[in-house]
């Protein structure tokens, strides 16, 4: 497989995240197109940050890649990232996606059809905290009474026909309707056939922002329960679209956090391979990031586990 693999990102001293963390960036089967996904781990103490993106329209690559440098240095700067979370989360959005605009007026490519999703997920303090626009899912493997290791969305994917998306859109002179032959219901410019977007929220894509298409994150905090939490996944939809947020969880479980690096892989092989079962000669951009969560189970089968493959 021709995959072009994209570097990892970090900052900061990554002792106590990069032997926990396990990731995949590979280019889809789309000759004509780059590697539109990126994504970014950092550690900084005892912090860890994991961000997905994955851009869409002629310079997707540009404005993912964009928003991956900008967006984490513009959260752990921000002067209330330690006091509020939430908003410095809600203003990197924002900032972001204004300097993405002003890139875009520069001519150092165009974002007025071309945006990207982006989810990042902090830990830090015993806390969760998921900040996300489109849908780059995130989710988290957790144990539930039953000894039953069970997958639960961090993220909620950014459709236009979610009615709360739906009727600010509409609010904002967009329309949201789906095209003859169409599978997913896009955003449109009232009265027009464009920008068409199968996402409500996104960074770039300023003409969707004039349809109702915003920037601004969408953001979960959750407190992390060691003993029954084991790890979260963050994804590109080229995960997402034939793998359910239970079978990644599930096909992740087979390792332990010792193996979490071929963890991610496995989950990106058989994402590609779903892809090729399903649409032949089509894949799309695969992105995967594994953080482990919880302490190793001291009855976890890692022999066996380092025998299975994908």
């Amino acid at each position: 497989m021709s995959f072009q693999n994209k570097r990892i990102e970090a900052l900061g001293g990554v002792t106590n995240v990069d032997n926990r963390v396990g990731y995949a960036c590979k280019k889809g089967l789309k000759p004509e197109s780059p590697n539109q996904d990126d994504f970014f781990v950092i550690g900084i103490d005892e912090l860890g940050m994991f961000g997905v993106f994955d851009g869409h329209g002629p310079f997707g690559h540009d404005v993912s890649s964009f928003c991956h440098d900008a967006l984490p240095g513009l959260l752990i700067k921000d002067e209330e990232f330690y006091t509020d979370p939430v908003a410095a989360f809600t203003r990197a959005f924002r900032d972001t996606h204004l300097l993405c605009e002003q890139a875009s007026a520069k001519g150092k490519f165009d974002c007025s059809l071309s945006g990207t999703t982006a989810t990042v997920v902090m830990t830090r303090d015993e806390t969760i905290y998921c900040a996300w626009v489109g849908d780059s899912r995130a989710v988290i493997a957790t144990t539930n009474a039953d000894g039953e290791v069970v997958a639960e969305d961090l993220s909620r994917d950014h459709k236009p026909e979610r009615e709360e998306e739906k009727t600010r859109i509409r609010a904002r002179g967009g329309q949201v309707r789906k095209l003859e032959g169409d599978i997913p219901y896009r955003v449109f410019l009232k009265g027009k056939l464009y920008p068409g977007l199968a996402m409500s929220r996104s960074l770039g894509d300023s003409i969707g922002v004039s349809a109702g298409v915003t920037y601004e994150p969408e953001i979960k905090i959750r407190k992390i329960d060691r003993a029954r939490d084991r790890f979260v996944v963050l994804c590109s939809d080229g995960v997402w679209e034939f793998i359910s947020s239970q079978a990644a969880v599930d096909i992740l479980n087979r390792y332990s956090v010792g193996e979490v690096q071929r963890a991610a892989e496995a989950l990106a092989q058989e994402a590609w391979k779903r892809w090729i079962q399903e649409e032949g000669n089509v894949v799309d951009d695969i992105t995967v990031i594994v953080a482990w969560l919880g302490e190793e189970s001291k009855d976890r089968r890692g022999k066996e586990s380092s025998r299975e493959s994908l």
